[in-house]
């Protein structure tokens, strides 16, 4: 019987009946242990074909080598940056994500930490429990007549896109992939360009090391003044020391951030002390909607790939021509 090995994070998929019993009619069993490292990861996923990842431990070189039957590793979400695809595709593994279960729930989630930064919900809501009422230091903005960047137009950036222009924001767009064609309404602009046209900036964009502190203090010191700036993409795309000096300054008015470099964030991060900062925990992609679509859409990938070969949301196709052989 062919073997799917899931890297339990802190139980929270248990008990997985659900994806037992779908892996079970392509003929394939689900084990699933928690892995401290990378060599316990290598003890307990061996013999396993596909390994199921959820955050750690990383999956690099080191463990690909040391798992000669694994031939697919897939991750639980969008990103997939704990994966070293470029190490996986030199050793013959694929390496998919689930690219569409949580596009509507971060694309949400993104517009309503920009509502609340410019609605100044937050601090009115701060405001109201502490007893009081109105803070004049709040600026309120209108989204409407706005404009909106987006770095990353991918499926959750296209959706954003979409839900700000119902806002009535003028929408511009940054994306590296030379052959993206945008929406009608979204017009493309160069990053700089983008950063000192955009009053309000949204991130979209996977993390490798390209995007690593894409957003940095060069980039920062470009923005137009008073810019809003959204983060449910990674941590790792912004410079936090950067972005908190901008705010300190003047440049950025206020961010909102969903993801951050360390997670879970540290007690004593200057970014839980800026007031001009809205804070959730890597909580944009939740709900029982999304829960019920991820399951579905790592068995749907998995069964496809144990009765065809391959799977759709591979992140590296060019891996296919020479992929590792099949145990045995």
């Amino acid at each position: 019987m062919r073997r799917v090995f899931h890297a339990d994070y802190v139980g929270d998929l248990e008990p997985l009946d659900f994806e037992r019993a779908q892996l079970g009619l392509a003929g394939a069993e689900l084990v699933a242990a928690h892995c401290a490292d990378q060599d316990e990861l290598i003890r307990q996923a061996a013999g396993a074909e596909v390994i199921w990842l959820e955050w750690v431990p990383s999956v690099d070189e080191h463990v690909l080598s040391a798992l000669p039957e694994c031939r697919l590793v897939m991750r639980w979400g969008a990103g997939y940056d704990q994966i070293d695809v470029r190490a996986a595709t030199a050793l013959g593994v694929a390496v998919a994500n689930a690219p569409t279960y949580c596009t509507e729930n971060v694309a949400e989630h993104a517009m309503a930490l920009l509502l609340a930064m410019a609605r100044g919900v937050t601090a009115g809501d701060a405001a109201m429990h502490a007893g009081g009422w109105r803070d004049p230091a709040v600026a309120h903005v209108r989204l409407t007549g706005r404009t909106l960047g987006i770095i990353g137009l991918g499926r959750i950036g296209r959706r954003v896109a979409e839900l700000g222009g119902a806002f009535g924001c003028h929408v511009i767009a940054h994306d590296t992939r030379p052959d993206l064609v945008p929406p009608a309404d979204v017009r493309m602009a160069g990053l700089t360009e983008l950063m000192a046209e955009s009053d309000f900036v949204s991130l979209h964009t996977i993390l490798n090391e390209a995007s690593h502190h894409l957003v940095d203090a060069s980039l920062l010191a470009g923005a137009k003044p008073g810019m809003l700036l959204v983060n449910t993409s990674r941590g790792g795309v912004i410079d936090q020391e950067a972005l908190l000096r901008a705010i300190e300054s003047g440049i950025v008015a206020g961010a909102g951030l969903d993801v951050f470099e360390t997670e879970p964030l540290p007690p004593d991060s200057a970014l839980r002390s800026c007031p001009a900062i809205v804070l959730t925990p890597h909580m944009a992609s939740v709900s029982a909607e999304a829960d019920q679509d991820l399951r579905a859409e790592m068995c749907q990938a998995t069964t496809q790939w144990f009765e065809t070969g391959w799977t759709d949301s591979v992140v590296n196709p060019e891996v296919r021509s020479r992929l590792r052989a099949k145990a045995g």
